[in-house]
């Protein structure tokens, strides 16, 4: 959760020197004209700027034990929360850029812990495009004259619909850098996790092309970062048309990012200021488990 001890900091180091200037100001009266009058009013600021500094750092004290007291409930009840909540859900991840161990392990573990198959594929690419290299497979193979942008949008379709992957096979050798599993199957939600800088147009075309194919394939598609990313990449997955956990590498995130993939309320969703609709999605009751024999 929230860690408020650089807030308390930072009003302290505000209020520190309006005093400081308060009482330079106090001085310099001292050695002048001005009265016993002016000296008490600016006596009094500075007992009111005190005031003021101690009931924010009691406020923000505040907020942090109950923020601590949230993640304790959250870590008591997780396993409660998860289990099977995610129980035959088919789940891709795609890597917009290199892959990343952690964000890949923060995802595996979600779907482990809510009792999801495992990742039915992972797809990493490599970028930036290099756009004749894209286009000349596609030229080559009468696909026709695609731009990059209808490039990326149909291999965002393709990747969430799997069987027949046409351009995913023809472009494999150029755009994919590492990957997992078969095309065959198709996908229930999908998690993406953007990793490259992107530093040129064709390459912006291209992504903007991906994000409109996986957002308008009808599936919950979810971007995912860690609390400490920089820089952060939630308003790319907004404007890409995404919902966001900001968090994954925590057990709120974990939470929430799995009910995203269950088809959960779409939103912004983690423990960082980006996280406009909350910690966690509305969680829908899971279904009792049937009974042996009944």
């Amino acid at each position: 959760m929230f860690d408020l001890r650089y807030h308390v900091a930072s009003l302290a180091a505000v209020f520190l020197a309006l005093v400081i200037g308060i009482l330079v100001g106090v001085g310099i009266a001292s050695q002048t004209s001005v009265d016993e009058s002016e000296r008490r009013v600016l006596e009094e600021q500075i007992a009111r700027l005190e005031r003021e500094r101690d009931s924010r750092a009691a406020e923000a004290e505040q907020l942090r034990g109950q923020q601590l007291a949230a993640a304790t409930y959250i870590e008591r009840t997780y396993p409660a929360l998860m289990e099977g909540r995610l129980r035959g859900v088919r789940v891709g991840l795609l890597f917009i850029g290199q892959a990343d161990t952690g964000l890949q392990a923060a995802v595996t573990q979600t779907l482990e812990d809510a009792s999801a198959p495992g990742l039915v594929r992972m797809r990493a690419l490599l970028l930036p495009v290099d756009a004749e290299a894209v286009t000349g497979p596609l030229e080559a193979d009468q696909t026709g004259a695609l731009g990059l942008e209808e490039v990326g949008r149909r291999l965002g379709r393709e990747f969430v619909n799997g069987g027949d992957t046409p351009l995913w096979d023809a472009l494999a050798e150029v755009l994919v850098e590492d990957n997992l599993g078969g095309s065959g199957e198709e996908l229930d939600a999908i998690v993406v996790a953007h990793t490259a800088r992107i530093t040129n147009a064709p390459t912006a075309r291209f992504v903007s092309g991906l994000y409109a194919g996986i957002a308008g394939g009808g599936s919950p598609a979810i971007g995912i970062e860690t609390m400490n990313a920089q820089p952060s990449r939630i308003a790319v997955y907004r404007a890409g048309g995404l919902s966001t956990v900001d968090s994954v590498d925590t057990a709120v995130g974990r939470v929430a990012l799995a009910e995203l993939l269950r088809g959960g309320p779409e939103g912004y969703y983690g423990v960082k200021s980006t996280a406009e609709d909350g910690a966690v999605p509305q969680l829908e009751p899971l279904p009792l488990a049937p009974v042996p024999g009944g």
